[in-house]
């Protein structure tokens, strides 16, 4: 699918295009002068800069949607094409990032057979690996991951070393991923990161003392502005304190938990563990005082729906049964709760038109037609207890993946009801080409009246050009009879006036007077409107009227240009178009819907199996609580002297 304001920008592109390819002619001109200039100057003259250019701006924008865009329009109307290396990375990696692993994969493939440099051949390898990587085939992924592509640490090279040792991890071999992820040192931006994993790998391959000495310097790290560095060292002293707990090693355990924070990720999972080094410590106050805390957090956290049960158990080694009684019966009512919350969000999630999905992270009405593939890596609800309830859910990279391209379909489909409505407007603006057809008939006829009269005016103008020319060569006065009798009325005029100076001063001679004022005014102005213009004055009008012939003409070819377009315009059968776009719009809505609900079913499908878990795990604790109020209520009633009403059950380890 491509974004249709790419087309609006079409004719601009286009132009610039044909700036950049009328450079050769400018050059040519030059190198008369400069022969070098071109090799001095280093000018390019590939026409795929430009279509490059605009598609590498919007990527590094952000609009990583509109630059797929660019690339396919360009492909398609020819612009570039598959042997554009830089193009076709480009778009292998943003066919990644939007969901579509075999066209990438295609892609990469058919760039690796290329004749090109080893680097850029394993770049693109590695870019075939964290795809498959992305997918969950580790197996291909460490196929590709195990080509280093630098000697040095770059920032691709530690990437790749990374992720290769996530992949070995997984099939459990730790000793490899140690190797991989050692040349990555602590200064490194991903230094921690590395240096947590390799720590994690020795432990797990029985390296305990290089390991623990790798959680240590992780742990030590400066406090940092980047949460990520900091929950790291929140990981790596619980690792510490988890791995000396399994050795029984309290004390050691107690020093290295305390390095987390409280208001960490990890601090009930820190503090859970602090109680359990004092335990073993046989300090029992003191574990109990850390679960007691637990027990003030929120109840959904699986570590503090374990204190529920710690702190009875506390409680019964300081040989305050009652209190450990009220501490069961709490942990079982508290978890039996938890379980109704468990059902309700089962519920909200297996009712498909409860848009569960879509208020886990909500979108901004004003961002609905954003960049649909500038939606977040990551889930993050506001709802706390569903947070609290689907945590392990939330962190795993099924899910996020999943819903990353679950939010991506969900933008595309609000894009395609913007692009309805814009074919709305088309079928409007067609409806009035249609109208159109009727009227443009009459208005090309009387264009071609217009232009006939035009064409028979420019067919004169050379005659009476010339005649005008002849007649501002000659000049003077008026001559002939014409002449003559302008001098008469003078005379006559001349006579009368001069009969009225004698007359007396009268009001009747005086009216005379102003008559013949007047007459004599009309006279002279006779006289000179009859008076030949100067040359001059004929050249200018000659001139003037030239230029407006010559402008009626190219108003009237505008005018004959216009009409021809809207003929062409009006004659098209827009309408099969129309309908032909509205089949295609309506095929990508039934397979975005499609998809949509497929990954519906996926997601929920995770969520469900994630509650089942949950509610298993809650009722082995509620199990554990009801045998342990049977057991104390046993002991109470042996030492009363009463018969027990169950076995007895010992205390779980």
């Amino acid at each position: 699918m491509t974004d249709t304001s790419f087309l609006r920008r079409s004719p601009l592109l286009v132009a610039v295009a044909l700036a950049v390819l009328g450079l050769p002619a400018l050059a040519s001109a030059a190198t008369t002068a400069t022969p070098d200039l071109r090799q001095r100057l280093n000018v390019r003259q590939e026409a795929n800069e430009v279509v490059l250019g605009e598609t590498m701006q919007s990527y590094y924008l952000g609009d990583s949607f509109e630059a797929l865009s660019h690339i396919l329009l360009a492909k398609s109307m020819g612009r570039i094409d598959e042997s554009v290396t830089t193009s076709e990375m480009l778009l292998g990696d943003l066919y990644t990032a939007f969901g579509m692993p075999d066209e990438a994969d295609n892609i990469f493939a058919r760039i690796v057979t290329r004749d090109m440099r080893s680097q850029t051949r394993n770049e693109t390898m590695f870019r075939q690996g964290r795809l498959q990587y992305r997918q969950g085939k580790y197996f291909d992924a460490e196929r590709i991951l195990n080509v280093p592509l630098d000697v040095q640490m770059t920032p691709l090279e530690t990437e790749r070393r990374v992720m290769l040792a996530n992949v070995l991890m997984t099939r459990n071999a730790f000793d490899e991923a140690r190797l991989a992820l050692t040349p990555i040192t602590l200064d490194n931006p991903m230094g921690p990161y590395a240096t947590y994993n390799i720590g994690v790998s020795h432990l797990r391959a029985n390296h305990a003392p290089e390991g623990k000495q790798l959680l240590e310097q992780v742990m030590n790290l400066p406090v940092s502005d980047s949460e990520i560095n900091n929950a790291l060292k929140d990981r790596a002293a619980l690792a510490l304190g988890y791995d000396y707990l399994q050795l029984q090693q309290p004390d050691k355990a107690r020093e290295a938990l305390v390095n987390v924070r409280l208001k960490g990720p990890f601090s009930n999972n820190a503090i859970l563990a602090l109680g359990w080094a004092y335990y073993e410590r046989r300090d029992y106050k003191r574990a109990l005082a850390y679960w007691l805390e637990l027990l003030t957090r929120s109840t959904a956290d699986p570590s503090v729906q374990e204190a529920l049960l710690l702190a009875p158990r506390a409680y019964e080694s300081l040989q305050a049964n009652q209190q450990a009684l009220y501490g069961y019966k709490l942990a079982a009512s508290t978890l039996t709760g938890q379980l109704e919350i468990l059902e309700k969000i089962e519920q909200d999630i297996a009712a498909s038109s409860s848009g569960w999905l879509d208020r886990l992270n909500p979108t901004p009405e004003a961002d609905r037609f954003g960049d649909p593939l500038a939606v977040p890596d990551t889930v993050v609800p506001d709802d706390r207890v569903t947070v609290a309830q689907l945590y392990a859910l939330f962190t795993s990279h099924p899910f996020n993946e999943g819903f990353q391209q679950y939010s991506q379909l969900k933008r595309l489909r609000a894009l395609l009801d913007q692009r309805s409505l814009e074919l709305q407007a088309m079928r409007d603006m067609a409806a009035w080409h249609r109208n159109r057809q009727g009227v443009l008939e009459g208005i090309a006829a009387r264009v071609s009246t217009l232009q006939q009269r035009l064409t028979q005016v420019a067919e004169r103008y050379p005659a009476l050009d010339k005649r005008a020319r002849q007649v501002a060569r000659v000049g003077g006065p008026p001559a002939g009879p014409s002449g003559l009798k302008t001098m008469e009325q003078q005379f006559k005029l001349q006579q009368v006036e001069s009969a009225l100076t004698r007359q007396p001063d009268t009001a009747a001679t005086r009216a005379l007077r102003d008559r013949l004022r007047i007459l004599k005014g009309l006279v002279l102005l006779d006289n000179a409107s009859r008076v030949a213009p100067s040359q001059e004055e004929v050249y200018a009008d000659l001139a003037n009227s030239s230029t407006q012939l010559r402008l009626l003409q190219t108003r009237m070819e505008a005018v004959q240009q216009l009409l021809a377009d809207n003929r062409k315009q009006a004659g098209q059968d827009n309408a099969a178009r129309i309908r032909e776009l509205e089949a295609r719009l309506q095929a990508a809505y039934q397979g975005l819907d499609k998809s949509i609900g497929e990954y519906r079913l996926y997601l929920n499908q995770l969520a469900l199996n994630q509650l089942d878990d949950s509610r298993s795990r809650i009722n082995n604790d509620i199990a554990e609580a009801h045998l342990s109020i049977a057991r104390l209520q046993d002991v109470s009633l042996i030492r009363d002297g009463q018969p027990s009403a169950a076995p007895k059950e010992a205390p779980k380890p």
